[in-house]
C-alpha cells in the first residue's frame, strides 16, 4: 500500500456521529462530529431516526472535507452504537424509527426467551439477553407491531445502515450479530435454529463477515451526495465496542480498557469462548477475526454526568459547544476539590436500568446520604464515583474468572478531564493509561479499514504503531481504601433498593 493514502472510521454514536482520518502511522489528520435527535415517545422507549443518522453523516463527512483531501480516502469502516435495529423494505428504506439500545420496550419478550430458551442462549451467547438487545426488540414487533415485521425485507443494525447507504449492500459484522444475542459465538455464524424456532426468517438478515471485510465500494449516489470518491474500498466494521477495543489496545492476552462515553464499558481480551461466565458479564466476537473479548457494560457511564450537567447545571446559560465544555470543566474542578468518598454522598448510575453486574432494567439511580452539607460539587464527584463503582463490578467479576489484566487503557469523552481516570485508578487500584485518541471507536475502525487493505499487516502492529500513551495515572493508595469502603457502602444501597424497583417502574410508567 503506498504512502499518504488516508483511511476513514465513522462511529455512528448514541448522540451524535464523529468521522475521522487518519495516515499511515496513525496521525489523526482530520476529525468531524455532527449530532442527532433523540426521541422518547414513551417511558420504556428510546428511538433515532435513521435519516437523521445518514444527514448527520453526510455533514460530517463534508466537515472532514474542509479539513483534509478526500480524494487521498482509500478505504473506510464503520463502528456503531450496538442492539439498534431498523427494519428495511423492499426498497432498503427504513419503515420506522430505530429502537435503540437504551429502549427498553421488549422486557416482557426478554423475560419469555429467557425462561423458554435460557439454556440454549447459555449454550450460543453465555449470558442471558435483556430488552436491550436486538433479539429481544425483533419478538417485540412480532406480537405488537407485525405488519411492519411482515413488510420487513432486511434487517440491519445501525451502523450497518450507513454502509448501506456507502456501498449498497445489507450487511454486519460477527461483534454486532453477536450483541444482538443472534449469534452462536463458538460457530461465529448465526443461531439458525434458534432463530428459526423464534419465526425470524433467514431471508432478511443482513450477510455476516469478519470485522477486517471489505464489502463494497462507494457507490456513484453516495459519491454525489457526499463529495467522496466513487469506488473508495468500505469495510464492514465492526460494533462500537469492538472498533473500541481496536482502538484501546486491547488486542493481545491480558490487556483491558475502561472507557467512558455515553455507556461506560470494560473490556478484556479473550482468545477462546470460555465454558462458563458469571452472571452480568457478556462475551463478544472481536474485531480481531477469530477471537473475542469480555465486556462488562455501565449503561449510562458519561450520560450520567451530562444528565445532571444539562437538567441542573448550565443548560438556560450556554448556547455554544465551547460554553458547555467550559462549563463542565468548570464543575470538574470544582469536584476535584471534594475529598475522596463525596462525604458520604452515593450515586446509583442507573439512569437506564443496570446491566453489568446486575441485568436488571427496572434499577433506577439514585442519590443516598443526602444532607444539608451537600454541594453541587459533592454530587458532581459522587457521580464520577459511582460510575467508578460500576465499573468496579466488572472488574472483580473478571478476577472471579482469574481475569487479572496486566494493562488498562482508558478513553472516550469522559477521560478528557483527569478527575475522571485519576477516580477510576484509584477505586480499581491499579494504574490506567489515558490515550492520546480518545474517541476509540472512531480511532478503530479507521484502523479496521487500514488493516483491511494492508496498512498495517495485522491489528498487534497497528496497535503498536498507532495507539499512543497520554499518560500514566497511578492509584493513590489512601484513596483506594476509602473507595474500597464505599464501594461496599454502594453495594449496599443497591441491595436496599433492589426490592423496589419494580413498582417504581410500574408508578413510571403510570406517570405518578
Amino acid at each position: 500500500m503506498c504512502k499518504g493514502i488516508l483511511t476513514v472510521g465513522i462511529d455512528l454514536g448514541t448522540s451524535s456521529v464523529k468521522a475521522l482520518a487518519i495516515d499511515e502511522n496513525g496521525v489523526i489528520r482530520g476529525q468531524a462530529q455532527q449530532d442527532y435527535p433523540t426521541y422518547r415517545p414513551a417511558p420504556d422507549r428510546v428511538e433515532q431516526d435513521p435519516k437523521d443518522w445518514w444527514i448527520a453523516v453526510k455533514k460530517a463527512i463534508e466537515e472532514l472535507g474542509a479539513k483534509v483531501d478526500l480524494g487521498q480516502v482509500a478505504t473506510i469502516a464503520m463502528s456503531g452504537q450496538l442492539n439498534g435495529l431498523v427494519l428495511l423494505d423492499k426498497d432498503l428504506n427504513p419503515l420506522c424509527n430505530s429502537a435503540i439500545w437504551l429502549d427498553q420496550r421488549a422486557t416482557e419478550q426478554a423475560d419469555f426467551l429467557t425462561a423458554h430458551y435460557g439454556d440454549s442462549l447459555q449454550k450460543l451467547a453465555l449470558s442471558t439477553p435483556g430488552p436491550i438487545h436486538v433479539l429481544s426488540k425483533l419478538l417485540w414487533y412480532k406480537d405488537n407491531q407485525s405488519n411492519l415485521l411482515d413488510r420487513t425485507h432486511k434487517i440491519v443494525f445501525a451502523k450497518d445502515f450507513i454502509t448501506l447507504r456507502l456501498a449498497g449492500v445489507c450487511v454486519t459484522d460477527k461483534s454486532d450479530a453477536g450483541a444482538a444475542f443472534m449469534l452462536d459465538l463458538e460457530k461465529r455464524d448465526w443461531a439458525w435454529e434458534l432463530l428459526s424456532e423464534l419465526g425470524i426468517s433467514s431471508s432478511i438478515l443482513p450477510s455476516l463477515h469478519e470485522s477486517p471485510e471489505l464489502v463494497g465500494r462507494v457507490t456513484a449516489d453516495c459519491a454525489n451526495e457526499t463529495g467522496l470518491k466513487a469506488g473508495i474500498s468500505v469495510v464492514v466494521g465492526a460494533g462500537d465496542m469492538a472498533a473500541l477495543a481496536i482502538g484501546t489496545g486491547v488486542t493481545t492476552p491480558d490487556t483491558a480498557c475502561a472507557t467512558i462515553g455515553t455507556a461506560g464499558h470494560v473490556a478484556y481480551y479473550q482468545e477462546m469462548v470460555p465454558e462458563q461466565l458469571p452472571s452480568g458479564l457478556f462475551l463478544m466476537c472481536h474485531a480481531v477475526p477469530g477471537k473475542y473479548f469480555l465486556h462488562g457494560l455501565v449503561m449510562t457511564g458519561g450520560y450520567s454526568l451530562t444528565w445532571f450537567v444539562e437538567n441542573f447545571i448550565h443548560a438556560e446559560n450556554t448556547q455554544t459547544a465551547s460554553e458547555k465544555a467550559n462549563a463542565y470543566r468548570i464543575l470538574l474542578d470544582q469536584a476535584a476539590e471534594v475529598p475522596a468518598g463525596s462525604n458520604g454522598l452515593i450515586f446509583l448510575p442507573f439512569l437506564q436500568g443496570a446491566s453489568t453486574p446486575y441485568n436488571n432494567p427496572d434499577a433506577k439511580a439514585c442519590f443516598a446520604g443526602i444532607t444539608a452539607s451537600a454541594t453541587k460539587a459533592m454530587f458532581a464527584r459522587a457521580i464520577l464515583e459511582g460510575v467508578a463503582y460500576n465499573f468496579r463490578d466488572s472488574f472483580e467479576l473478571l478476577q472471579q474468572m482469574g481475569r487479572r489484566p496486566k494493562r488498562i487503557t482508558v478513553g472516550e469523552g469522559g477521560s478528557r478531564h483527569p478527575l475522571w481516570p485519576t477516580i477510576v485508578a484509584s477505586v480499581l487500584g491499579f494504574p490506567v493509561s489515558m490515550l492520546t485518541e480518545l474517541e476509540s471507536s472512531a480511532f478503530g475502525a479507521a484502523i479496521i479499514a487500514g488493516v483491511a487493505v494492508g496498512v498495517w499487516p495485522s491489528f498487534s502492529d497497528a496497535s503498536h504503531k498507532a495507539i499512543q500513551v497520554a499518560d500514566h495515572i497511578a492509584p493513590d493508595l489512601e484513596d483506594h481504601s476509602e473507595y474500597t469502603k464505599k464501594y461496599r457502602l454502594y453495594q449496599q444501597v443497591y441491595a436496599a433498593m433492589e426490592p423496589l424497583y419494580s413498582d417504581m417502574t410500574v408508578a413510571n410508567q403510570k406517570g405518578v
